[in-house]
Order: structure tokens, then sequence, then C-alpha cells
């Protein structure tokens, strides 16, 4: 009989991560030193009800033209304390306590491992830190802004953490014409979302624009920005559908977002 072993979770995850950087390259590069000039985007995004595949199609076309080197994560053991020590702008799209699927990198899945756990302490310190020490810039969208035991996260973002709604079409208005994000928009509409209730908390907040539910009619606020110590962090509610990460107008808004919150100057965004 052969010898059994017992499998401690971080010697079980450091293999994981072996075995998929010998697979995919990128997962290296993840931990790689940045170079000269360099901006590093990741984006964390995807789970049963939210699309990854849809995001990560839109939000790279989005940013096709943006001169930067943008990782899209799976699993949440990637998102070390290293690698958001390199990170320029993080950007979410989560909710829950565990990733919806256990990562394997094989092509072929015959049984899934147990997912991750979703911001960890850890994680949630890290985010935190690189945002008010180090300037790193930080998005959330959606259900990002719905993570009531992430208190860390919770307060990082200004708001506190209100139940969600049916699905239903939302109209964008209100738009704050005096911030660089925002100048210029008009109000549009977006099919198949949520109309969040958010509640924000601190008075430092930004209002930059709010939505109203074509069939509850309630008006929430639905974007905001706030200034973190060294860091700038903006939450944008939409993010439920494939459709809303096409929207160009929507892609117009994370777009001068990303620019923001890395404090650099807006372009026209090509399309």
């Amino acid at each position: 009989m052969g010898t059994q072993q017992t499998h401690t979770r971080r010697n079980v995850l450091k293999t994981g991560i072996a075995a998929a950087a010998a697979v995919f390259p990128s997962i290296e590069a993840l931990g790689e030193p940045k170079q000269p000039g360099e901006t590093r985007i990741i984006y964390f995004g995807g789970d049963y009800v939210h699309n990854g595949v849809a995001q990560e199609r839109y939000i790279r076309r989005t940013f096709a033209a943006m001169k930067c080197r943008m990782f899209f994560v799976q699993a949440s053991r990637f998102l070390t304390p290293d690698v958001f020590a390199k990170a320029d702008l993080i950007m979410m799209t989560r909710i829950g306590t565990h990733d919806p699927q256990g990562f394997c990198p094989d092509g072929l899945v015959e049984q899934r491992p147990e997912p991750d756990m979703f911001m960890n302490p850890e994680m949630e310190n890290a985010i935190d830190r690189n945002v008010r020490v180090r300037g790193m810039g930080f998005i959330a969208f959606h259900c990002t802004l719905r993570n009531p035991d992430k208190k860390k996260l919770m307060a990082l973002l200004g708001c506190e953490s209100r139940k969600g709604s049916s699905l239903q079409d939302i109209e964008l208005f209100d738009f704050n014409p005096n911030h660089p994000i925002t100048q210029g928009f008009s109000d549009f509409e977006l099919e198949y979302e949520e109309n969040q209730q958010t509640v924000i908390e601190n008075n430092e907040v930004e209002l930059l624009f709010k939505c109203k539910g074509a069939k509850d009619g309630l008006v929430n606020t639905a974007g905001w920005c706030i200034s973190r110590g060294n860091g700038r962090v903006v939450a944008l509610l939409p993010g439920h559908s494939s459709g809303t990460w096409s929207h160009p107008q929507f892609s117009e808004l994370y777009w001068r977002a990303a620019h923001w919150a890395l404090k650099r100057e807006i372009p026209p965004l090509e399309r």
C-alpha cells in the first residue's frame, strides 16, 4: 500500500499554482516584477449568474487601445499580497464566501476540486492597504457592492451593503456634470439589470449618477467615487448582464473610471 500523505491547504495551493504555471505562462507573469512604465490591471469577476466570458471579452475590447498589461483572474488563490503590490488597478465583480467553482488548469475536468475562499482577511487587508498606502486604484462593479461580511471592503467603498432587486430595465440619469468620469454624459437605459439599494455612509463620497428601475420605480445611487489615502476608488452598480458590459455608454463609463482611478488624463474611447 502507498504511504498516505496529509496535505495542508497551503501545500495544496502551492501545488495547484505550480501545476497551473506549467500550463499557463501568464500565471508566472502575474508574479513578475513590473517593467519600467508598465501599467498592470487585474480583473476578477465571473460566477454562476454573471457571465465572466462576456465580461472579459468586452473589457478587453474596451481597453484594447490602452497601453497596459491586463490579467483576468479566475481563482482567489492567485490574488496574493505580492500580486496586489504590483497592480496599478484592480477591477472586481464578485460576491459571496467562495469562488463559484474550484480552479483546475486542465482543459478536460472530470472531478473539479473544492473552490477557494473568496476574499479571505489577507486579501481584504491587501486591497485596503494597497489603495490607501501605495495608491492603487480600485473599481467595484455590481455584486461587489453586496458583501456585508467584508467590513473593510465596504468601508473602503464608503457604503452599506443592501439587498438586490428583481431583474428589470434601469435608467441611468442625473450624471454629475462636474466630474471627469461623467462629464458630458446623457441619460441611457440598460436591459436585464438589478436596481440594487445602496446606502452611502461616508460624506466624502462624490456621487456620479443615479438609476431608476422600470419595474419597481425606485431611485438609487448607482455610481460614486472617493479618494482613500493615496488611492482612488470607484463604485459602479451595473454589471449583471452581458448587454451591460457591451453597451457603448457603460463601456465609456468604466473606461473613464479606470483612468480616473489611475490618476491619468482621460482620452476619448476609440470604438
